[in-house]
């Protein structure tokens, strides 16, 4: 059962203090990486972070351990071959292998579900989320802060698609009911209490940038220039960014419900108005011909269809998301754990 927000409880930090000692002694890392159909970019990705997080470098930020999660959402390609085989061969890292393509979303609320260090990081495997960016977020949370998210300074590439993200990032800051910072995606570095409270959420569709606001605690912003990607193809086109963009709204806010409501008293009271006009004018001037851009006017205002069709859209798009939360499922199912201490424990976990 997940508490309610009267009586959610945030733990004091170890040490007594917020900013307590904990945060300049040796900690651990997870990285949780979603995977779907990656295998043009997996080795380049793979050779990045062993290169990144050397053991020089994880000395230098006090680093006792770095494990890469790995949630597999699917692939149909040797995606979770190559990263088997580097198992294999020593790498610190777990493989979740999802049953089948459940969403990008969902594969990153995988890897935090099972995730189990005292900081985690969200990155994009096509190398658009540098991983050497990790280090400076880990000083910032050393700072003081809980979650420290990477915020697009500037974005290479098509520029219809750079054109789509500025207004998606926009649409949703403005009709989320919590601040969402712009242009800050799912790329972040998080605190062991903000996982453990994003995981207790009871949503089945989520939208975990949406979420990470909502619980709150100090977060700041890393800003960077996010390149193209390294090789393969991107898997967020055009209809996956407005499902994104529609499914992050919904989650995050009810203004589109009540901007339907606006929508539909000011229709009323204009084709009111409208009616009343006509009323005078006919008593008034009963002979008088009533004008035709005036009667072309009142029969579009009476007749509404822009607006229901509109106030029909959203509450569509509401109804349907409900009827999938209500229906219960789980957002993800475990196929396969490869590698890892804890794969006897997740596998009993999921059955």
């Amino acid at each position: 059962m997940v508490a309610s927000a009267a009586r959610v409880v945030i733990p004091a930090a170890r040490g007594g203090d917020h900013l307590g000692a904990h945060r300049q002694a040796w900690i651990s890392l997870d990285l949780v990486i979603p995977v779907w159909n990656e295998q043009d970019v997996l080795n380049l990705l793979l050779d990045r972070l062993q290169a990144a997080f050397s053991l020089e470098q994880r000395q230098r930020a006090r680093l006792e351990t770095v494990r890469y999660v790995f949630v597999d959402d699917g692939s149909r390609d040797r995606s979770a071959e190559i990263i088997a085989g580097r198992i294999a061969d020593g790498l610190p890292c777990v493989l979740y292998r999802l049953s089948r393509n459940f969403g990008h979303q969902n594969a990153v609320c995988a890897g935090l579900e099972y995730s189990r260090a005292d900081l985690v990081a969200i990155l994009d495997a096509d190398l658009q989320d540098p991983p050497e960016l990790v280090f400076p977020m880990v000083e910032r949370w050393r700072e003081g802060y809980d979650v420290v998210y990477a915020q697009r300074h500037r974005r290479e590439g098509n520029v219809l698609k750079r054109g789509a993200y500025w207004l998606f990032y926009r649409l949703v800051a403005l009709l989320a009911d919590i601040h969402i910072p712009l242009d800050s995606g799912d790329f972040c570095l998080m605190d062991r209490r903000v996982v453990r409270h994003l995981c207790s959420l009871p949503e089945k569709l989520r939208f975990p940038r949406g979420l990470r606001a909502w619980v709150g605690f100090r977060q700041t912003g890393v800003e960077y220039d996010r390149p193209e990607r390294r090789a393969g193809r991107s898997k967020y086109t055009l209809g996956r960014l407005y499902r994104l963009a529609t499914d992050g709204v919904i989650s995050s806010s009810v203004r589109p419900l009540q901007l339907a409501q606006v929508f539909s008293v000011s229709y009323l009271m204009l084709s009111l108005g409208l009616g009343l006009l006509m009323l005078v004018r006919h008593i008034v001037w009963p002979a008088g011909e009533v004008p035709l851009p005036v009667l072309i006017g009142y029969l579009l205002v009476l007749s509404g269809n822009f607006v229901q069709v509109l106030c029909i859209y959203i509450l569509g798009a509401y109804v349907g998301r409900t009827y999938l939360e209500v229906k219960g499922r789980p957002p993800y199912v475990l196929m396969e754990v490869v590698g890892g201490s804890d794969t006897a424990a997740a596998a009993d976990r999921d059955g």
